[in-house]
């Protein structure tokens, strides 16, 4: 599970005044509050531009959908960290590129 190793990552490795959290948003077909689209984990850093950021999860093989790209075009036009990721890896370097977690030693 992508979205587990992730938020493991954090934990062991996540930078202090840091927060990776997942948006929990599956199945959002009109239910109050639950919007199409949102991504799976909200990030904040010091370090983020702006110091929010976005981070959609896909295995190696998925597409986004309409909304997902809705929702990146969206946080583009406004100027907020956004990443659409495939894999376990991707999300990873994401955070470190972002300054939320310490690089691994290799």
């Amino acid at each position: 599970d992508i979205l587990a190793a992730v938020l493991a990552h954090w934990r062991a490795l996540g930078q202090p005044n840091t927060l990776v959290s997942a948006i929990p948003n599956a199945g959002a077909f009109g239910q109050l509050g639950l919007t199409k689209g949102l991504p799976d984990l909200l990030v904040l850093g010091p370090s983020i531009p702006g110091r929010v950021g976005f981070i959609e999860l896909k295995t190696a093989k998925g597409k986004p959908s309409e909304a997902q790209i809705d929702f990146q075009e969206r946080c583009q036009s406004l100027g907020l960290s956004y990443a659409m990721t495939f894999g376990r890896d991707e999300p990873i370097y994401t955070l470190e590129c972002w300054g939320v977690v310490r690089r691994a030693a290799a």
